[in-house]
């Protein structure tokens, strides 16, 4: 039991009565009755109070919240009780949650289902606990505060923010591409699966001519293509501890999380199978490559809480795994962050040795402030060491990334701004097989 403002004041007012006590023949009498009146009132009101159990308390939250972007959550009051109520709540917000009100005062009437409300905002992906409601009431009278927890325990899950800036952006680029790019491919003969053959029209690839057609007819026909469907496409994605670097305060892997939520999307919207392999030493998520919206929500179950450990990626274990699950030729697409040579040649070797009929893109995270200090201007002494530095490690960088692409495998390196987008640009690329270089984006 706490002491209410109102009891505080009424305890400086009795000195009022306090100074009759210095009137000959009155004495201490007048401040020891008031005193003893207001203690009294101070027992009858905890006693009569109802306790906050007694009154009726939910929390409602989405099943699902949003990284990085505020999340309401609704919390009701039910008050059976004759009486009106001041109410003081504090929920118990997950530690890494950002809270813009942390205390809400209210008031509940009579009979009333009160609902207030705050906001949260995530920082971290995963399943987190909303475990207790501690909650402070002011007594019937207003002079004791009644303070109790509510066992209310609620479960809640944080999937990246796909509505967020670079999302919406993606949305917009994405059905650009899939309702008039790919259509445009088609337009230029653009993919694997034959579909007919057509007159030559300036722009189409003299690759694609068909010489025998052209020989009967006298004139130029090409190939036409389009981009082959039904195709199996799996996010590879390496959980070890070179994906826990920090760029602009996110984790590369949460980067690589975001862009998979959305390339997996743009998969299925392909009519394409998408399948799911996180690994580190060991192989710790598996969803078999398939398509459609429950399949959707299957492999975002598995996707949404990965975690980066401290150990090291094996991919020959996790190439070998995914020989063994499909051995039908697919597109997969690597998250990872191949460091050194032996790091590079480590992937290269995985990859020719257990699954070397399916085509890897390793996709990776620029990280923009070594570029910053390789192209800076040198201005101090200390400048040059750091310049040098920073050379050292991107023309190691582009070295590894050769290595890779010698060897046969795709790579893409792109900005964090832009690495969901260039996710899916790259997706699109391999699927339609006109991949690209240079590898930096």
């Amino acid at each position: 039991m706490f002491f209410s403002k109102r009891f505080v004041l009424l305890v400086l007012f009795g000195f009022i009565p306090g100074a009759f006590s210095l009137i000959p023949g009155v004495g201490a009498y007048a401040a020891l009755a008031y005193n003893l009146v207001l203690a009294a009132l101070l027992i009858v009101d905890f006693c009569i109070s109802p306790k906050p159990a007694n009154l009726v308390f939910r929390r409602e939250t989405g099943r699902i919240l949003s990284l990085s972007d505020w999340n309401r959550i609704d919390l009701y009051i039910e008050n059976p009780f004759n009486h009106r109520f001041t109410i003081e709540l504090r929920d118990s917000v997950p530690e890494s949650f950002g809270v813009d009100s942390e205390i809400l005062k209210f008031t509940v009437n009579p009979g009333e289902i009160r609902n207030v409300y705050y906001n949260v905002r995530p920082v971290k992906r995963g399943e987190f606990e909303f475990p207790d409601l501690y909650v402070r009431l002011t007594g019937v009278l207003g002079l004791c505060v009644v303070s109790g927890v509510i066992k209310i325990s609620d479960r809640v899950k944080v999937y990246p923010n796909l509505g967020d800036y670079r999302n919406r952006n993606l949305s917009i680029t994405r059905k650009n591409m899939v309702s008039a790019g790919i259509k445009k491919l088609r337009s230029m003969g653009a993919g694997t699966e034959f579909e007919s053959v057509r007159e030559y029209v300036p722009g189409d690839d003299f690759r694609y001519i068909n010489w025998n057609v052209t020989a009967r007819t006298g004139q130029l026909y090409t190939n036409h293509y389009e981009p082959e469907k039904n195709q199996y496409v799996y996010l590879m994605m390496d959980t070890s501890r070179v994906m826990d670097e920090e760029i602009n305060e996110i984790t590369k892997l949460d980067y690589a999380v975001n862009a998979a939520f959305t390339v997996a999307e743009t998969v299925i919207g392909c009519g394409d199978n998408i399948g799911l392999l996180a690994f580190d030493s060991e192989i710790s998520r598996f969803v078999p490559a398939a398509k459609g919206t429950a399949h959707f929500q299957r492999l975002a179950e598995s996707l949404y809480n990965i975690q980066a450990t401290d150990t090291y990626a094996d991919y020959h274990k996790a190439f070998s795994f995914l020989q063994r699950e499909q051995s039908r030729q697919s597109l997969v697409l690597l998250f990872t962050d191949p460091f050194n040579f032996e790091h590079a040649m480590d992937i290269v070797s995985a990859w020719k040795t257990c699954a070397s009929a399916h085509r890897v893109m390793v996709i990776c995270i620029k990280n923009p402030h070594l570029y910053d200090e390789a192209e800076k201007i040198i201005r101090v002494n200390e400048d040059i060491f750091t310049k040098s530095a920073a050379l050292k490690l991107v023309d190691d960088r582009l070295r590894t990334f050769s290595v890779l692409e010698r060897s046969g495998v795709y790579v893409l390196e792109s900005a964090p701004d832009r690495f969901t987008i260039d996710a899916v640009n790259g997706y699109i690329s391999m699927k339609t097989g006109f991949y690209s270089k240079p590898f930096q984006q």
